[in-house]
């Protein structure tokens, strides 16, 4: 399933993502986005609306977790999808 989501999430990062030079790919470091806390709650709103996944999220927490990469977030979110 994860290449279902993987256009439609690197779509949604890149509307929000700042200072990237090019399209964020799997390996792009999730550093590199420059997202701050309101991009992460709208990231997270669009994801649930588009992907019709809902996705646990606590503000007092780094919501990326152990997450390094955009690839990381793809398959928690396809992890996430497939309990469905």
């Amino acid at each position: 399933m994860t290449a279902e989501i993987e256009k439609p999430l690197l779509e949604i990062i890149s509307e929000h993502a700042v200072g990237l030079t090019a399209a964020p790919t799997r390996e792009t470091p999730i550093a590199d986005l420059g997202i701050d806390s309101f991009s992460i709650v709208e990231i997270i709103y669009e994801v649930e609306e588009k992907l019709g996944v809902d996705v646990p999220f606590n503000a007092n927490e780094n919501p990326f977790g152990d997450m390094a990469t955009v690839g990381d977030l793809i398959d928690a979110l396809d992890g996430l999808i497939s309990k469905k």
